[in-house]
């Protein structure tokens, strides 16, 4: 005789008793004698293009407004409740969306179950080529020129997925900020297509049991760091791109400009999963002293997405490895480099840094020079006059 329908939510356990999480709780005789029973509910939208209906239906949606009469009509049967522990009285433990249809026995019967199963994630793989950087800035202060220069890398990584971090080589001595790699990042992943998120499992703990379920928003990370050999890397700047919504690479170098990250509201936006395939340059940018965004490098990179089918059929190596290698960049010899540094040293001393001590010393080394051929040749001369030579 009860018409009370309970709808509980429970935390599943694979030992011990599940845990009831919270629990709604409807009066079915209630719900069947109400002002808006289950089986009438508000159709979203109407396909006919009668403006009449159209009109009516704008009115029902807003019935809870209108003064004396008005109360909040249920759309098309769902319904979102609040979850509730008795234990915890008052505090909500989640919601549920849900909806209750009642039929009459002598009624045939309603149509076959949805199947409102999660969405299951697709599998994708996003394919960067880091081509060139431009105006990266320059960290260390050479030991024998004073030149500043830096040793360029770039660092890839899709958000919630750290620990498959990926780095270019490195292109040493950089001194204009110009780098160059040709070098290939290669990030497999899941995604909702319907919720436009990445879909990841992995276990919270060593010691956990199952895999918990993240979803988090599909952003790429690209950094820039200047690495050093005898100490941590320097981080110079960094972006981070929305794949479903992020600024337009710029064409060259030049038109490549802050901007693209701090007025993001004005730059033409693209979506890597229409697009398929960008390629241009975006600018690298770090916090100064005022907590404000300063153009730290520039970095032209190729964005290339397949779908998991895609990408098994057309298979390409990291960095510039088979299949599909890319060329080795064009950099100066590093052999080469090094040797000319005390070349470099000795014209950075001579030239710039000790330029008119140089001077000074020159003309101090051919003043004693004429001096001593003087000295040398004095005793011999006045030898000769006193002879009458």
């Amino acid at each position: 005789m009860d018409s009370t329908l309970t709808v509980s939510i429970y935390d599943w356990d694979l030992v011990g008793t599940d845990d009831l999480i919270g629990e709604t709780k409807l009066d079915l005789e209630n719900r069947f004698y109400s002002k808006h029973r289950a089986t009438c509910g508000i159709t979203s939208n109407y396909a006919t293009r009668r403006h009449d209906e159209h009109l009516a239906l704008t009115v029902l949606k807003h019935w809870e407004d209108i003064p004396g009469v008005g109360y909040k009509l249920i759309p098309e049967h769902v319904e979102t409740r609040p979850l509730l522990h008795p234990d915890k009285p008052g505090i909500e433990q989640g919601r549920i969306e849900m909806w209750v249809d009642m039929f009459p026995k002598d009624m045939t019967a309603p149509g076959p179950a949805l199947d409102i199963s999660p969405r299951k994630p697709k599998k994708f793989e996003l394919r960067v080529i880091i081509w060139n950087t431009d105006e990266v800035v320059l960290e260390d202060d050479d030991i024998f020129t004073g030149e500043k220069s830096s040793d360029i890398f770039v660092r890839g990584w899709l958000k919630g997925q750290q620990e498959d971090k990926q780095d270019t080589d490195v292109h040493y001595h950089s001194i204009t900020g110009e780098g160059n790699f040709n070098w290939r990042l290669v990030y497999p992943f899941d995604y909702l297509m319907a919720e436009e998120k990445i879909v990841i499992s992995k276990k919270e703990s060593m010691f956990a049991w199952d895999e918990t379920e993240y979803k988090i928003p599909p952003r790429l990370n690209l950094q820039v760091w200047d690495a050093d050999h005898f100490s941590a890397d320097d981080f110079l700047g960094a972006i981070e791109l929305d794949l479903n919504h992020f600024p337009r690479g710029a064409k060259t170098a030049k038109q490549c400009t802050i901007e693209m990250v701090t007025s993001e509201g004005d730059m033409p936006m693209v979506s890597i999963f229409k697009q398929k395939r960008i390629k241009g340059w975006w600018p690298f940018v770090a916090r100064n002293e005022e907590d404000e965004f300063e153009l730290t490098g520039k970095v032209e990179a190729e964005l290339h997405l397949l779908t998991g089918e895609e990408a098994e059929r057309n298979p390409v190596g990291l960095g510039r490895n088979e299949p599909e290698p890319l060329e080795k960049p064009n950099r100066p010899d590093i052999a080469l480099l090094w040797f000319l540094i005390p070349l470099k040293a000795a014209k950075h001393l001579v030239c710039d840094q000790y330029r008119w001590l140089t001077i000074k010393i020159v003309a101090a080394l051919l003043l004693l020079a004429i001096l001593a051929l003087f000295l040398y040749n004095m005793p011999g001369y006045m030898v000769k006059k006193m002879l009458g030579a």
